[in-house]
C-alpha cells in the first residue's frame, strides 16, 4: 500500500484512509476488467450457438452454405471491428460445439484460454485442461505450454506422477507470467473495437476498458444482455448471465 507523501497525509489516520480508498478503487477496476473478460466468453459462446442453430435449420437455410460465415463477418466487422472476422466466427462456432453446456464453462478463463483449448481434440483432455487452468490460475501462455508439452497425456502414462507435476509447476513458475494478463491481450482489444491498440498505453487501456463496458453491452442488444450478480465476495468478482 503506497502513501501519498504530502503534508496532509502525514497524519497516520488520514494516510490509512487514503490507502484504503485507493485499494477499493483498484479492486473495483479489476472487477470491471474481469467482467469485460466474462462478457467476451459468454458472447462468443452465444454467437457460436446462434450460428450453429441457424445452420441446423436444414433446407431453408442451406442456400447460405459456406458463405454464411463470410457474410456474417463482412457485416459484423464493418460495425464492430476485426474481432468478428471469419476466422474468429469459425472459432466461436467451434467453441459452442466443443462446450455445448454453457454452465459447464469456467468463467475464470478468458476467451484466449478457450481458443487454445479448442486445439485439444480429446473431450476428456480438453475438460481437464480447462479445470486445471482455472484451478491453478494459469495464464493463457501457461495453458498453451501445458497443452503443447502433453502434460495431461504424460500424467496418465507416468508411473511417477509427482515428478511430472513438479516439473510442470517449475516450468510454469519460470515463465514469470502475471496471472490473467488479459488486459494486454490483443484478442480482447479487437473484440472491444478499441482504436490504435498497437500504441495505446496501459493506463489508457484500463480506462478505455472501463468506459467501453456499458456501451458495449448496450450495442449487443436484445439476446446478448447480461445481468451482473455477485459470485464470490472479493475473490471471484461478478458472474454475468444473460
Amino acid at each position: 500500500m503506497s502513501i501519498v507523501k504530502t503534508e496532509n497525509t502525514q497524519d497516520p489516520q488520514l494516510a490509512s484512509l487514503v490507502g484504503n480508498l485507493g485499494e477499493l478503487i483498484r479492486q473495483a477496476r479489476q472487477k470491471v476488467l474481469r467482467a469485460v473478460d466474462t462478457v467476451q466468453v459468454q458472447t462468443c459462446w452465444q454467437i457460436g450457438r446462434h450460428i450453429v442453430e441457424f445452420e441446423q435449420e436444414g433446407a431453408r437455410r442451406a442456400a447460405y452454405g459456406k458463405q454464411l460465415l463470410a457474410t456474417l463477418a463482412m457485416v459484423l466487422t464493418s460495425e464492430f471491428g476485426e474481432g468478428f472476422d471469419e476466422t474468429n466466427l469459425r472459432k466461436m462456432r467451434l467453441f459452442y460445439q466443443a462446450f455445448p453446456i454453457r454452465d459447464a464453462l469456467r468463467l475464470e478463463l478468458s476467451w484466449t484460454h478457450y481458443r487454445k483449448l479448442l486445439r485439444v481434440d480429446s473431450d476428456m483432455a480438453r475438460k481437464w485442461y480447462m479445470d486445471e487452468a482455472a484451478n491453478q490460475n494459469w495464464s493463457s501462455r501457461a495453458l498453451e505450454r501445458q497443452i503443447s508439452t502433453l502434460y495431461y497425456e504424460r500424467l496418465l502414462m507416468s508411473q511417477d506422477k509427482s515428478a511430472v507435476m513438479t516439473e510442470a509447476i517449475t516450468n510454469i513458475q519460470a515463465m514469470n507470467d502475471n496471472p490473467r494478463e488479459f488486459v494486454r491481450d490483443p484478442v480482447m482489444l479487437e473484440f472491444l473495437g478499441l482504436p490504435d491498440t498497437g500504441v495505446i498505453l496501459e493506463t489508457e487501456l484500463e480506462q478505455a476498458l472501463i468506459e467501453q463496458l456499458q456501451g458495449f453491452l448496450l450495442e449487443l442488444g436484445k439476446g446478448f444482455a447480461f445481468i451482473a450478480r455477485q459470485q464470490r465476495i472479493s475473490t471471484e468478482g461478478q458472474r454475468l448471465l444473460y
